[in-house]
């Protein structure tokens, strides 16, 4: 059985990418205003983030089939990214449950409110898997990340990656008949170490 890790990361060391924000809000780059500060804090405050994860071996299985400690799929584009690993961390990083609940607080009571929060949670889900990158890689040189959902990766791969890091139990995350998570700001991410 491989070692899971765990560990949260505080809202206040979670910092979004200026570029990232200004995409999800469709606005200028360093762009600010009233509405987007309000909503951000309000954000911060119900954000629970923690993530789990796993060094496991990648094992090649033939013409684009692959196993990284959660059972056979095929994927030419993640064989590709983790040419020449041997190894790889798989993980899951998640915002919590207390935002997929503002987030449908506000889409009652306020639209504009929801779709800026919203967009909001979509950088800031980002940048904590960035900061959880950072924090599992340490020292040790990896290649990007690559999250099922991208490329030739199925999203059907996820319930597996989920619990073989125990995603359910440590992080609150399920996944659903579609694939899709919740929380809703989750991902997931295999990441090969070079």
């Amino acid at each position: 059985m491989t070692a899971i890790g765990f560990q949260t990361i505080p809202a206040n060391e979670i910092k979004i990418n200026e570029y990232e924000m200004a995409q999800r809000l469709n606005t200028q780059k360093g762009f600010r205003s009233e509405l987007i500060d309000q909503n951000l804090n309000r954000l911060l405050e119900v954000v629970n983030c923690k993530f789990s994860f796993s060094r496991v071996p990648v094992k090649r299985l033939g013409r684009n089939r692959l196993d990284c400690g959660f059972g056979e799929f095929e994927s030419e584009v993640l064989l590709k990214n983790l040419k020449e690993c041997q190894e790889a961390f798989v993980f899951a990083v998640t915002l919590g449950i207390g935002v997929d609940r503002l987030l449908n607080k506000l889409a009652v009571i306020s639209t504009t409110d929801y779709f800026v929060t919203d967009a909001l949670a979509s950088a800031l889900a980002e940048a904590a898997a960035g900061e959880a990158e950072k924090r599992i890689k340490g020292e040790l040189l990896c290649r990007p990340r690559f999250s099922p959902g991208f490329g030739d990766l199925s999203l059907e791969v996820q319930e597996r990656l989920i619990r073989s890091i125990d995603a359910q139990k440590l992080l609150g995350v399920t996944v659903g008949k579609t694939y899709l998570m919740s929380p809703m700001k989750t991902v997931t991410a295999i990441m090969g170490i070079v």
